[in-house]
């Protein structure tokens, strides 16, 4: 069995945070679980279920026009978060990040008002500084074509999301532009990876994502922080490609 990262490794170095991005139906869930179980972390994940206003928010979806669900339903996914944040994370599915972008769509397309969005913004900001709440040092943010995310959300068959493609298919756009305009935004705080999930991607099944995620995790972060237990010795990754099958210098790792 090869080897794992040495106790000794880890000494001064604090635990690397990863956070995901990505529009609903992108598969940055099932990639959060895949990196979870290779790593042994479990996940902090979004308490979508006990959430009570979120089906009357899809109940009320249109294409235009207050939604009085959508301000109350945002906000009690970030303060549950934070719940689960303040004792630390090192897999965050959605970011804080995510929150606010799902906030930002919901202000454009007119279900949330100026005041609202206002109000969010500063107490996710507040909520942050006060619980300490770290920043992820890496953004996994995971995108997929418009058919693709369609497709993903007839099969898992939740009937609020299917109420989007009936209602308001819009949406969907508008949270993809939003992911996409973030990930193109200079950020010094943290590393940006984007992965394709799209089914006509080369490389878009779980476990080469899993392990593209972990080649760039040991190539950019080995002397900075504590790695998670990865299921290979950090020595497999030094003279991979970050892509498979991809040899070229831009893809190839420095040695």
């Amino acid at each position: 069995m090869p080897e794992r990262i040495q106790e000794s490794e880890r000494i001064d170095k604090r635990p690397l945070v990863v956070g995901m991005v990505g529009c609903l139906a992108s598969g940055k869930t099932t990639l959060s679980k895949e990196l979870g179980n290779r790593w042994g972390i479990t996940p902090i994940e979004e308490n979508y279920p006990e959430n009570p206003y979120l089906v009357q928010f899809y109940e009320n979806l249109s294409s235009s026009g207050y939604n009085q669900f959508s301000f109350k339903s945002e906000i009690f996914f970030l303060t549950e978060k934070v719940k689960q944040l303040k004792n630390g994370g090192k897999i965050i599915d959605p970011a804080l990040s995510m929150d606010l972008l799902y906030a930002k769509t919901h202000h454009k397309m007119g279900w949330m008002d100026g005041y609202e969005f206002e109000l969010y913004k500063d107490t996710l900001e507040s909520l942050s500084i006060e619980k300490d709440i770290a920043y992820p040092d890496i953004h996994i943010i995971v995108r997929a074509g418009q058919e693709d995310l369609a497709r993903r959300i007839v099969k898992r068959n939740r009937k609020y999301e299917m109420l989007i493609l009936e209602n308001c298919p819009e949406y969907l756009i508008g949270l993809s532009e939003a992911v996409d305009k973030w990930a193109g935004e200079k950020d010094d705080k943290t590393f940006k990876l984007i992965l394709d999930t799209s089914a006509t991607t080369t490389f878009s099944d779980v476990q080469s994502l899993a392990e593209r995620v972990e080649r760039h995790i040991a190539a950019r972060f080995l002397d900075k922080f504590e790695l998670p237990n990865f299921p290979a010795s950090i020595s497999q990754y030094k003279d991979c490609d970050f892509v498979p099958g991809i040899a070229s210098d831009s893809a190839r790792l420095r040695r």
